[in-house]
């Protein structure tokens, strides 16, 4: 994961932090290969494009998660892609993204599904630090996180498939947003550059669509 830094974490904290999202951010590509059929079939993109982040989104309910599960999602959100030179998933609304994109997307399964990982990971929160998950302090969100995502201690295997799956939506929030299509990553909207002029003849066949790339 892509874990934010805070003044309280110990320098080996630090360090684990950057070595987790380095393979966070090697991984990203195969990982959106895993679930393109998933979360790119049908009018996922089209609504993912349409959607306009609300700094307000966690003020109410939304169309799958309550206030206070929108209010939980917000700060897995800023824990998995934190604000650092640009801005992060929390602030891009990331949370209201994928309530939208689950209503209109997805299925009443895969809905209570991203339902239940919000409320696995703030029961194990009171069950094992006794406080919600929103009343830790930085360094134990970090460690539940990670234990999650490895699957350790508190967590089994499905738990962590389950997280991982919520990951995935959060990284479709943000980099099919402007800041993290054109800022977090290297945008070119003519890749190659454009190459007008091409000589051609009446007498010449047409160009077909591989003629684009030449």
């Amino acid at each position: 994961m892509k874990y934010k830094n805070t003044p309280a974490m110990t320098s080996t904290t630090i360090a684990r932090n950057q070595t987790s999202r380095r393979r966070f951010l090697k991984g990203f590509s195969a990982m959106f290969g895993c679930v393109a059929g998933s979360m790119l079939t049908g009018n996922a993109v089209s609504v993912a494009m349409a959607y306009t982040p609300n700094a307000d989104s966690i003020l109410s309910d939304g169309k799958v998660f309550d206030k206070n599960q929108l209010m939980l999602l917000k700060e897995i959100c800023s824990i998995v892609i934190p604000k650092t030179d640009t801005l992060g998933a929390a602030e891009l609304d990331g949370h209201g993204f994928i309530d939208n994109q689950l209503f209109h997307c997805h299925t009443k399964a895969e809905q209570e599904r991203a339902v239940a990982v919000l409320t696995m990971i703030d029961n194990t929160s009171q069950q094992q630090l006794s406080n919600s998950f929103l009343m830790l302090t930085p360094e134990q969100q970090f460690q539940l996180l990670t234990e999650l995502d490895l699957g350790e201690k508190n967590f089994n295997q499905a738990q962590r498939a389950d997280f991982k799956v919520l990951k995935q939506y959060i990284c479709f929030s943000y980099y099919t947003s402007i800041v993290g299509a054109t800022q977090e990553l290297r945008y070119d909207p003519v890749p190659g550059g454009f190459k007008g002029s091409i000589p051609y003849k009446e007498t010449d066949s047409s160009w077909a669509t591989n003629g684009l790339f030449h």
